[in-house]
């Protein structure tokens, strides 16, 4: 009877000795993971995303420590959600948007200090919540430089199905939505880094771990900018008093953007830290347009201004030469059923007195002289109705009307000649961005050479090694030199000519160079637009300027436009050449 009982515990202590070797000897490492996986916990450290700089090196664009707070979609509950409306002053469905189960992790970001510390002092009531310090965006010019820097938010699912290049996102990553800071979101972005921290059974952080396995974020490129922010400040302050309106500027030498203002903007620090979606639908719906991109999207009637192009396709299609004269301007001329007018009584012009006294009825004659084909045709060629190319996203390439297009709209008889004579003096269905227009002139401005507008200067390490510049490309405007000259000689009058429509914002400093413009808006009042470069001889800026539902070019967008090139110019250039400033007049 002993001998089987002795047996049977003989066995038992077998098997259990066994099971303990096994578990102990055989199996340690499996179940020391097992282990640490309860007892460790896996940080990943945000990067800090690089700062942006202007030409004179001004911050732009940094990021600036703040608290958040991680919440575990798994673990936590409605009780503890309750909590956390009362301690952020938060509703509870925004937290509970924040927090769905398919989400690794969320974040609630800019948390006050009060608020982090009332939530450290009471942990056991959010075993679920843990707070952290990571970067921010912070934009010290908010919403005057909204359109170009854009603003960073967390990334949407549709980014992660088509993530964008080789980099790696995770829910809850901050990107670049918009402007500078999409476009350049390689460079700037940074990597992420990994720490390690022992909890205890709560959930608490007991002690940091300084091992192998820890990595340190990476700060994210800084980026130089080709954009003055001292001028972008000053024309800021030229028009306060405008609700709507845009200026950009453009080295015509190398393609660089020195101004890039569209207003109104829209409040960047509030999108970086998550604007409340009342907030949002109320930027979407306003009447002037915040959220609108008026130097890359607006698409304008380009008015008077558009008689330069139409000039120069004239006198390249031989349509006619300096000395064509066309019936005389009595300030009005009947087209089709009804009269075209004109803003005064010219008399017999030639083109040179044309486009000093932006006479239209001279401008009606000569697009009747052309076909449809070759005015739009040649307008093509000068570069519109493409894209310029700017490292900028959401470019539109505006809109020129073809003969099918008009046939489908009006049919092939419900259309004449009229719409020539509208055409050719920027009115109608063509449509322009303020971009296309500096680009362009900068080609006039340059002796026929533009470039690839851009807003990049250079891409500095950490070490502050250039490790990229730009390399626009130049193109060459279809264009003769006695054309140009024609063209630049009669700009420069437009604004220095007694006669001139912008004589009155002549400088006495410089010898600036231009055109104003009148758009007709259906919505209200006529759009005031200027496109001006100089010194005439040498062109060192070219700026356009449209300011939205204000009335006459030379009334207003022509007086800021010579400002801002006189600002310019008196912060970067040295010496003046005595040439720019004398005859004018005597030709």
């Amino acid at each position: 009877m002993r001998s089987p009982f002795k047996l049977l515990i003989l066995i038992i202590l077998s098997c259990l000795s066994v099971r303990l070797f096994q578990l102990q000897i055989l199996k340690t490492n499996y179940y020391e993971l097992l282990s640490e996986k309860d007892r460790l916990r896996r940080e990943v450290l945000p990067a800090p995303r690089g700062r942006i700089f202007s030409r004179e090196g001004k911050i732009l664009a940094e990021s600036r420590p703040s608290f958040s707070l991680v919440i575990d979609p798994y673990q936590v509950d409605s009780i503890e959600i309750l909590q956390l409306s009362s301690v952020l002053d938060m509703k509870k469905e925004a937290i509970y948007k924040k927090v769905k189960p398919h989400f690794r992790t969320s974040c609630i970001r800019r948390v006050s200090f009060s608020e982090i510390s009332r939530i450290i002092e009471e942990q056991e009531k959010f075993p679920s919540v843990r707070e952290i310090t990571e970067p921010v965006r912070y934009y010290p010019c908010d919403s005057v430089l909204s359109h170009l820097l854009g603003y960073t938010g967390e990334i949407s699912d549709d980014g992660l199905k088509n993530p964008k290049g080789t980099y790696t996102y995770s829910k809850g990553d901050i990107i670049g939505k918009n402007g500078v800071e999409k476009s350049y979101e390689q460079y700037l972005r940074g990597n992420k880094g990994v720490s390690y921290v022992e909890v205890d059974v709560r959930g608490r952080v007991v002690r940091r771990f300084n091992g192998g396995k820890e990595s340190a974020p990476e700060k994210g490129l800084d980026l130089h900018l080709t954009i003055s922010k001292d001028l972008t400040l000053y024309v800021d302050s030229l028009l306060k008093g405008f609700p709507c309106a845009a200026s950009v500027a453009m080295d015509p030498k190398t393609g660089e953007i020195l101004l890039y203002y569209s207003k109104p903007g829209y409040p960047t620090n509030k999108m970086t830290a998550g604007i409340p979606a009342s907030e949002w639908d109320s930027l979407r719906g306003r009447e002037d347009a915040p959220l609108w991109d008026r130097i890359v999207c607006g698409e304008y009637p380009p008015g008077s201004i558009f008689k330069i192009p139409i000039a120069i396709v004239g006198l390249e299609k031989n349509v006619l030469n300096e000395f064509t004269e066309f019936q005389p301007c009595e300030e009005s001329l009947y087209i089709g059923d009804r009269y075209f007018r004109c803003w005064k009584k010219h008399g017999k012009l030639r083109l040179n007195d044309a486009i000093i006294q932006s006479c239209d009825i001279f401008f009606y004659q000569l697009g009747m002289s052309m076909t449809l084909e070759q005015m739009i045709d040649g307008v093509k060629e000068l570069g519109f109705e493409k894209q310029c190319g700017i490292d900028l996203p959401g470019e539109r390439k505006g809109f020129l009307p073809s003969r099918d297009w008009y046939n489908q709209k009006y049919t092939s008889r419900g259309w004449d000649r009229g719409v020539l004579a509208n055409l050719a003096i920027g009115q109608g269905e063509i449509l322009i961005t303020p971009l296309q227009m500096v680009t362009f002139f900068s080609g006039v401005a340059n002796g026929g050479w533009t470039f690839t507008p851009h807003v990049l200067k250079e891409i500095r390490d950490k070490k502050g090694k250039i490790i990229k510049i730009p390399h626009p490309k130049k193109i060459k405007l279809p264009v003769s030199t006695a054309t140009l000259d024609l063209i630049k000689k009669n700009m420069g009058k437009v604004v220095n000519d007694s006669k001139g429509t912008a004589y009155r914002s002549r400088l006495q400093e410089v010898t600036v160079a231009g055109k104003t413009g009148t758009a007709q808006n259906p919505m209200g009042e006529d759009h005031s637009l200027f496109i001006g470069f100089a010194p005439l001889r040498d062109p060192e800026i070219v700026v356009f300027t449209i300011v939205e539902n204000i009335g006459h070019g030379s009334a207003y967008a022509a007086p800021i436009t010579t400002k801002i090139i006189k600002r310019y110019l008196s912060k970067h250039q040295k010496g003046q050449n005595e040439e720019d400033l004398i005859g004018i007049n005597s030709e």
